[in-house]
């Protein structure tokens, strides 16, 4: 048997170094985190997009201004999401001016990102899951088309135009 004396000088360093240990490790971890976080955007981007382009008729565009096709019109109503989102108008749009930008790129990100967490109410859920599957598309081409139908009213209620997210111009004017 071994017995090992620390005096209580040793125990307060090596339990200090632990802690330092323990909080360097922590900011790390934050920073994978965030990277991580990043990697998951873009990867539900590419599953958006290419759900969108193997689905029977694309919803929407993928040249910059993202814009509705037919098919994603007829989606917007069809769904209910254009109704949803015409009666709850007002919550929407005090959501979107939080994330109001002067880049309207940065905006139109913004409200993707927005329509991609928001959380229905369940009955509109389950309908569009219904809609979803009738249509073999994914409820993430279903949100994006709700959220390029919502990026319309706010550059309508903010007084942008669709064609200058083409500029990509930090000074292009919100009003």
């Amino acid at each position: 048997m071994i017995t090992i004396t620390v005096g209580w000088e040793w125990a307060l360093g090596i339990f200090g170094l632990l802690i330092l240990i323990a909080w360097k490790g922590s900011a790390r971890f934050t920073a994978l985190e965030t990277s991580m976080e990043w990697i998951k955007r873009t990867l539900n981007e590419l599953k958006i997009a290419v759900d969108n382009a193997n689905g029977p008729r694309a919803a929407f565009g993928v040249s910059s201004p993202v814009d509705l096709k037919p098919a994603g019109l007829e989606w917007l109503v069809d769904s209910g999401l254009k109704a949803y989102i015409d009666e709850n108008k007002q919550q929407l749009l005090d959501l979107c001016k939080k994330i109001r930008s002067a880049n309207l790129y940065e905006l139109e990100r913004q409200i993707f990102y927005l329509l991609d967490g928001y959380r229905f109410p369940d009955e509109l859920n389950d309908r569009l899951k219904r809609f979803a599957f009738e249509k073999g598309t994914s409820m993430a081409v279903i949100r994006r088309v709700g959220a390029i139908y919502l990026r319309n009213v706010c550059h309508q209620q903010f007084r942008t135009r669709n064609e200058d997210l083409d500029t990509h111009q930090t000074s292009a004017r919100v009003a």
